[in-house]
């Protein structure tokens, strides 16, 4: 196949299986000019199963966490599925929780490439869903984590407050929400709890990166970033800091589940990879947190390991122990 091809094969898969659209449901599309091939894609994709799409071309942004135009966050809540390939994220602003709450489902696909979208779709969602309720047997409930890694990563939180979700690409219920591609377990770490030291090894959201770029150092006080080592940690710093407060504060613990995915430097998949885990800073309202502000910002940390309550190991550099 060509890439065209492969790309209207993925959109035809995520419509289909991902999202089980109904041939009664009208479906809105919010893309903007970074997205235009995997927007065409699932305009291709949606007249071969002869589905209603509304395609809705957006300005790209701020950032990520921050709402589109006033008109498409309306546009939102109208609608019982809806996608939105972009190049900043909507999972974490207001407008996809209001429509949310309005009953929509909706996939996001922040910062796809054609690349990505063509083999990420590869995985089967069944095989993610079993991958990510092992984990979610393993780590519900109240418990002390420890995260370490090769590269200097000694951070120790607690979890329990909040539900750990499955990331599975199984988007097919109303108030459903979830990337494509998918791949991950995520929680909210308990508040001012998160002691220690991130080392982020990998991609950070809203940054270019390259596999020589040095790791940045972010020292975590009471749940929140306190200080920044390194140029990548001083630029996520001054973007953070943009929003206040809330900007710094701890939100998501995550794990890849993805045996598909492939580290590239595009944070949509990197986050996804089988043995990576991520954290991000800002919002985590939308998934179960109290935390509101307009960024959410995540960054990869590779080869790590993972302790629960001091005696457990879960991973082992990168390698899941169970």
């Amino acid at each position: 196949m060509d890439i065209a091809e492969k790309l209207e094969h993925s959109a035809l898969l995520a419509l289909s299986k991902c999202m089980a659209v109904k041939a009664s449901e009208d479906v809105l599309l919010i893309y903007d000019r970074s997205t235009t091939s995997i927007a065409d894609a699932f305009k291709s994709a949606a007249a071969i199963m002869k589905l209603k799409l509304v395609m809705r071309k957006i300005e790209i942004t701020g950032g990520n966490g921050q709402d589109p135009d006033p008109e498409t966050c309306e546009l939102m809540k109208k609608y019982p599925v809806a996608l939105a390939p972009t190049k900043y994220s909507l999972t974490h602003c207001s407008a996809t929780r209001k429509a949310r709450e309005a009953g929509a489902r909706i996939a996001t696909l922040p910062g796809i490439t054609s690349d990505v979208f063509a083999r990420g779709l590869g995985a089967d969602p069944e095989i993610l869903r079993k991958s990510g309720e092992k984990w979610i047997k393993k780590i519900s409930g109240s418990h002390s984590v420890k995260v370490t890694s090769p590269v200097g990563t000694d951070l120790i939180f607690r979890i329990g407050n909040c539900p750990v979700q499955n990331d599975d690409g199984c988007i097919t219920k109303s108030g459903d929400c979830g990337n494509l591609p998918a791949g991950e377990v995520f929680t909210v770490p308990a508040p001012a709890t998160g002691n220690g030291i991130l080392v982020i090894d990998g991609s950070i959201g809203s940054f270019d990166w390259k596999e020589s770029d040095k790791p940045a150092i972010i020292h975590v006080k009471d749940g929140r970033a306190v200080f920044f080592e390194g140029e990548r940690a001083k630029a996520l710093e001054n973007l953070l800091g943009k929003y206040g407060d809330k900007g710094f504060v701890l939100a998501e613990f995550g794990i890849g589940t993805n045996p598909e995915a492939e580290i590239n430097g595009n944070l949509l998949e990197d986050e996804k990879v089988k043995g990576t885990v991520h954290f991000a800073f800002g919002n985590n309202r939308n998934f179960g947190g109290d935390n509101d502000v307009p960024v959410h910002i995540d960054g990869i940390l590779r080869s790590p390991d993972i302790i629960l309550d001091n005696k457990e190991t879960l991973m082992r550099n990168g390698e899941w122990m169970f």
